[in-house]
């Protein structure tokens, strides 16, 4: 008796459908443990590169200080050539007038 009654089970719609509802929860609930450590590891990824690239723009705009600041300083040489320049040519019309 009792192989027929597990044989009676095994053809039952239900014992199937039973079945059916558990492993479809087992199989939802690994794509989500999945799903959540795939995110948490994009989040770390996403952390990580936002750290880099904090990072890399400070390290930009010091660069960008110093480099204007040389052009400054730069500027301020041309100034002073082109008034030596300038205080040259006067020296030499002054020169050629015979003065």
């Amino acid at each position: 008796m009792p192989i027929e009654h597990a044989e009676r089970i095994a053809q039952s719609q239900v014992a199937w459908a039973i079945l059916f509802i558990i492993l479809f929860f087992l199989v939802v609930s690994y794509l989500i443990k999945t799903s959540n450590r795939r995110e948490a590891k994009l989040m770390e990824f996403y952390d990580q590169s936002k750290a880099d690239s904090k990072m890399r723009e400070e390290r930009l705009l010091a660069h960008l200080d110093a480099t204007n600041t040389q052009f400054g300083r730069i500027s301020d040489t041309l100034v002073d050539v082109q008034k030596e320049l300038v205080r040259m040519n006067d020296r030499m019309d002054n020169f050629e007038r015979g003065e």
